[in-house]
Parts: C-alpha cells; structure tokens; sequence
C-alpha cells in the first residue's frame, strides 16, 4: 500500500496560518499588559506572592523559603495596609520539591509583572479546565453552549476570586480534570505525574485523591502508580540536591499556617449564623458529608468511567463541607461539576436549551448579586451564603442530575440493538 505524501502549505494557507500566529500573539501581549496594570492597582495576590517570595528567597538571597519574613513580604506586597503580623496565613506551605514550579516566575524581579504573566497562565487555564471537562464527560457541546460554559468559567465570581488572590486552585483544577481524563483514556503514566504535581493544598483536594488513589488499587492499575513513583522519585532527587533539609521547615510552616486564623470554613460560618447550635450543625455537617462521600464510593466500586467522574465531582463539592479551612477562590476547583451539570441541562431532548441556560444564568448572577450585597453594605451573612452557595448548588445539582447523566437517554439505533439482542 503506498502512501501518498501530503503536498505542501500553499502560499495562501502560509500566509493564513501567519497571519493567525501574529493575531493570537497580539492579543496575548495585550492581555499580559492589562494583567500586569491591573495587578499593580488591585490588592491581593498573596496566595502567588508566597511561592514567588518563597522562590526569589532560595534562588537570589540564600534564604529559607519557608521563613516568617517571607510570609510578612507577601503580605505587605499583597495587602499593604494591613499590619505584619508573624501570622500571617501567607506562609509557604507548599512542598519544596514543587516550588521550582515557581522558578520562572521568580526570575521576573518586579512582583507587579510577575502577578500579571502568573493571571495570565491562570486565564488561559480557565477555559482549558471547561474545554476539558466537556471532553472527559464525552459531551459534543453546540457552539452557544460552548460559549455560555466558557463565560461561566472565566468571569463568574470564583474564577475572578481566585485569579484576584493568585491561588493555584486554578491550576489544580486544571490538574484534576486531567486526571480524570487522563484515567478515562488510559493514559495512566500521565495521570500518574499528574497526581504528583497535585499534591498541595490538602484542603482543597485530599478526598480526591485518596479516591484516586482507591480506584488505582480497586483497578489494579498499576501504570498510574509507576508514572506517580517516578515522577515524585525525579522532583525528590531534585529537592534534596538543591535543599537537602527543606522537610523539617516546610512541616514548621504548615503547621503556623493550619494554626494562623485565615480562611473560612463551615463550622465558623454556621457558628455566626446560629451561635447556639452552629458547632452542632457543623458537626452533623461534616458526619453527612463524610458518610455520602463513603456510600458513594463503596456503590461506585466497581462502575464505570462515567459513574467514577461524577462520584470524583460530588467529592469536590463536598469537600468544603468537611470544615476544613479554606479560602473563596479555592472553590473554583468545583467547576468541572457546575460544567457536568450544566452539559446534563443542555443535552435534555426537549427542554435542554432553557433550562442549561437557566443553570448558566443562576451559577453566574446569584454569587454576584451576593458579592456586591457584601461589598455595599458589609454584610458578612452574605459573604458567609456566597461561600456556601457553589458547594450546596453543586451537591443538588450532580444528585438532581444522576440519573440523566449515569443513565444517559439512549438512540433509536441503541434501542434497535436491545431489541436485537
């Protein structure tokens, strides 16, 4: 069998492709510039600030990365009215062998530049977590559910919480979705070095991966854990040579920082709300949570791929609701669920386009509203309902979608063959 070759760029299609490279280069400058301006005028960013400091410290000054000073320099970069203090919850958490992650960012000395190229990666993914998540559910979206989903992604309140901080919960759910993609599609090395760039900020995504890692010994799949023994093998080697002592100060960080009084949680949410039986209700809480996911878990043993992404989406959303602490942007690790639901909405025969649209249109406006209720009138009951709105709309939401989505409407050709069979 010969194989024709195929013919060469015509000088049109040279010039399209050109012409195509020169525009997306001219709208990246544009968006990296308008980062960095609006970082050097907006405050936040602390969250980037710690590994960046933390970065600049190991690689220019020849000091610890872990120490108090670097915490109070990202505070004072990140909030500089606010008072150093020793306990600061912007002390670097994150374990040595991932912050050369953070290396080229650190070569860029200005923090304002370096916060705005850091936005940009977190932008561009955004909508790579939204594109992703559509193909792990095996959904071929319409080209206006595309774009609702992608507008979802990017400007509703979560992302733009957490792009405003600098969390690498953008990055990390980004890394999530291509877990599950990865498992899907049997690229389990991938996953496996995936797992291990994902291992940081417990609270945002330790029931995840101990469900991961579950299904990797359920399955036998002893790929992922080859592809997660070398990756980390590799990045240890690297730490230890570069800082062999770095262990013992990363778990002193942790620990100020798991002490230091920052972030939210349910349990001091419902505390506020109800003094009296807010510990209680947190406690009830918390014991609902743990049982669902466990349930959940144990029915899903042996299910399929399909049954394993949501079951992997209801323990994203349910971890908030576990009380540990965290923080508002970190919650934008729970928009592969808000898209599964949304793309279950939109693919219902008859009633798919209103009530897709409504599910985009409620998970956008409702966190805003309350948002700029708290921002006006510094209303903290707001605040609290705006931390509690995406964990609980996404546990309704998967379980209102279960059935549609585990059991997904089957084609006239499905039917034929059933009968056939």
């Amino acid at each position: 069998m010969r194989y024709r070759k195929r013919p060469p760029l015509t000088s049109r299609e040279i010039v399209v492709l050109v012409g195509i490279g020169l525009a997306g280069l001219v709208i990246a400058t544009a968006l990296i510039g308008a980062d960095i301006q609006l970082s050097s005028l907006a405050p936040g960013g602390g969250s980037f600030f710690s590994p960046w400091g933390g970065a600049r410290a190991f690689l220019f000054e020849d000091g610890d990365p872990y120490g108090v000073r670097i915490a109070i320099r990202a505070q004072a970069l990140a909030h500089p009215e606010a008072r150093p203090s020793s306990a600061s919850p912007y002390r670097l958490d994150l374990p040595f062998f991932l912050l050369p992650l953070f290396f080229p960012f650190s070569l860029i000395p200005d923090p304002a530049v370096a916060r705005g190229v850091w936005v940009f990666l977190c932008q561009l993914a955004l909508p790579g977590t939204v594109f992703l998540s559509i193909r792990a559910i095996e959904w071929k979206a319409r080209r206006a559910s595309l774009v609702a989903l992608s507008f979802l992604g990017i400007f509703s309140l979560y992302p733009v919480a957490a792009l405003a901080e600098g969390t690498p919960a953008v990055l990390l759910a980004l890394g999530y979705v291509g877990i599950l993609w990865a498992i899907q599609s049997e690229s389990d090395e991938l996953a496996g070095a995936l797992m291990v760039l994902c291992l940081c900020m417990w609270e945002v995504g330790l029931p995840f991966l101990v469900l991961v890692v579950w299904r990797v010994f359920h399955e036998r799949r002893w790929r992922i854990l080859a592809g997660f023994g070398m990756t980390l093998a590799i990045l240890l080697s690297i730490s230890f040579l570069l800082y062999p002592g770095w262990p013992l100060p990363f778990l002193i960080a942790s620990v100020g920082v798991i002490r230091s009084p920052h972030g939210i949680s349910t349990s001091v949410i419902l505390l506020g709300l109800s003094p009296e039986y807010g510990a209680q209700i947190a406690e009830g809480l918390t014991i609902v949570a743990v049982s669902t996911l466990l349930y959940e878990w144990a029915a899903g043993r042996d299910s399929d791929d399909r049954r394993f992404l949501w079951i992997a989406c209801l323990t994203l959303a349910a971890t908030p609701m576990l009380g540990l602490r965290t923080e508002l942007g970190n919650l934008v690790v729970l928009m592969p669920g808000v898209v599964l639901i949304a793309a279950t909405a939109f693919q219902r025969n008859r009633s798919g386009g209103w009530l897709g649209a409504i599910v985009v249109a409620l998970t956008f406006s409702v966190p805003w509203i309350l948002f700029l209720r708290w921002f006006a009138f510094h209303d903290q009951r707001a605040y609290d309902l705006l931390f509690l709105f995406l964990p609980i709309a996404c546990l309704i939401g998967l379980y209102w979608t279960r059935w549609w989505f585990l059991r997904p409407a089957r084609t006239w050709l499905d039917e034929v063959r059933a009968v056939a069979r």
